[in-house]
């Protein structure tokens, strides 16, 4: 069974998403024993992709950078990106192509066989989540993720569950990690070869098992207060970039 975690962000096209390096995280996963990655960095296509230019960045450049180091490490780096709709976000694993093919949701129906889409954290309490919109457009998602982020005393993936059980779709374990000390509490057991298409193949036909333990209580904590602080501080920041053309 191969570890696997297709939802992770780095700082290396959108310094503002995290604190850490593609490499960083590369070399904790190794010496956390994963077998494969994904670095699905942000594509946005709402109109705060308007006042940040970096979120329109070609998402597929952390891949292609980085997949010789993981290699190096023993990881097996897959291609993907997280794109945002206005119906809400949405992660594309073995995504080889150009973003600006797919300008809105109803257009990934025509996404090549080999590209497993993830509808990711659908219910948490944020604009960028699918909400009700994952069951209108069920038909587009391969698996429903399991996200880490919740802890005894609270879960945001119950409502998640009960969609995947009455849809018939499958739920992957990732970390969507955007602090290091979230990564390897949630992630997915693949029954696949170390290939990019064994790994689709075993995706594609749900060869896959969710591995997830709720957050402590401290880690919990400061990724709460670390949304908060986004979510906050997201409007002077539109604000200063209108004014200035910085953050």
């Amino acid at each position: 069974m191969l570890k696997a975690d297709f939802h992770i962000h780095t700082n290396y096209i959108q310094e503002m998403e995290t604190s850490f390096s593609p490499k960083e995280l590369i070399d904790k996963a190794a010496s956390m024993g994963f077998d494969v990655l994904c670095f699905s960095e942000h594509y946005i296509l709402t109109r705060l992709g308007d006042y940040f230019p970096e979120y329109r960045k070609e998402p597929l450049t952390t891949y292609r950078d980085f997949k010789d180091y993981a290699e190096s490490k023993g990881i097996l780096l897959l291609p993907a990106v997280e794109m945002r709709y206005k119906e809400g976000e949405i992660v594309l694993v073995n995504f080889k192509g150009d973003v600006r093919d797919y300008p809105t949701i109803e257009s990934l129906k025509s996404l090549p066989k080999d590209v497993f889409v993830i509808a990711p954290h659908p219910f948490y309490k944020r604009g960028m989540c699918l909400g009700e919109n994952l069951e209108k457009h069920i038909a587009l998602f391969d698996a429903i993720e399991y996200s880490h982020f919740y802890a005894k005393i609270c879960n945001f993936n119950k409502k998640a569950v009960r969609i995947a059980k009455k849809c018939s779709k499958p739920m992957v374990g990732t970390s969507d990690t955007h602090m290091l000390l979230q990564f390897g509490y949630t992630y997915t057991l693949l029954d696949a070869e170390k290939n990019i298409n064994s790994v689709v193949r075993a995706l594609k036909k749900g060869k896959l098992k969710l591995v997830t333990n709720p957050l402590p209580l401290w880690p919990f904590t400061i990724i709460t207060l670390n949304t908060i602080y986004k979510i906050c501080s997201g409007p002077f920041r539109i604000a200063w970039r209108k004014i200035t053309g910085k953050i």
